[in-house]
């Protein structure tokens, strides 16, 4: 609830919808799962101490490419398959800023990082809100779907609208800059090695809010995911009173790649 009601404050003065969701606790009135307006995809990230911007970044990596692959920490294995976009909170100290972030993909050399292209946005479709819960152990950033239909090559600039059927990972890495990966959690019982997550498909022309466990326990709890809910309204026929499901998600311990 004190999430919830976070979330609707930060958001309330560039929100139009309509009303959705049943789930654990009722979406406030014009907003639907999670406080998600039609539209947007709003994803909580939580953690088992408060986050530690100083020594990590935390990503919400989604394939939007339709090929049902899941973002992954065998980068040289995949050639960064998956990576198509990043959600991140990262900082410094006790401040912090959240980014969403489109992936440039290296043809000649593939195994290398892809390049980072920060997407421009504005209040009405990016929110960050640093403590969603209250104990400074789970962020919330909620975004228009529009800010996704960017295509950084070869000339950065908007593109269709990408495909409605999406797969994703979470990850903490260490704080080393744009694009530098080093891995220290995701979710999955292997954390930054195998074995790792697959993602279930997400259609995105769905009305849900699911929340998927961590598993791994690295040595500093503020690098340990605890779970990723992601929450999504969709356009056309957004959810109405009733329809929106809070799942949790429980991924089987010996369910590898």
């Amino acid at each position: 609830m004190i999430r919830r009601l976070a979330l609707l404050i930060g958001v309330a003065a560039s929100i139009v919808g309509a009303a959705c969701g049943r789930q654990v606790t009722p979406s406030p009135a014009g907003l639907g799962p999670g406080g998600t307006p039609p539209g947007f995809v709003t994803v909580f990230f939580n953690v088992a101490a408060p986050f530690n911007f100083s020594s990590y970044q935390y990503h919400v990596v989604f394939n939007t490419t339709n090929d049902g692959r899941t973002p992954s920490t065998d980068t040289l294995q995949t050639n960064w398959d998956g990576f198509s976009y990043t959600l991140v909170a990262r900082g410094n100290g006790g401040t912090s800023f959240a980014q969403a972030v489109a992936f440039l993909h290296n043809q000649q050399n593939p195994h290398v990082p892809p390049v980072w292209f920060p997407i421009g946005t504005t209040p009405q479709t990016f929110f960050y809100n640093l403590d969603a819960n209250g104990t400074g152990t789970e962020f919330s950033i909620r975004t228009a779907k529009t800010v996704f239909n960017y295509n950084p090559s070869p000339t950065p600039s908007p593109t269709g609208t990408p495909p409605e059927i999406w797969t994703f990972n979470a990850f903490v890495t260490q704080a080393s800059g744009s694009g530098q990966w080093t891995f220290v959690d995701s979710l999955g019982n292997g954390g930054p090695i195998d074995p790792q997550f697959v993602s279930p498909r997400l259609d995105m022309r769905t009305c849900f809010d699911n929340t998927y466990y961590g598993f791994f326990t690295p040595s500093d709890p503020a690098a340990q995911i605890s779970t990723i809910e992601i929450a999504n309204n969709p356009v056309v026929n957004p959810c109405s009173s009733g329809d929106a499901r809070h799942n949790h998600v429980v991924v089987p311990r010996d369910l590898g790649r």
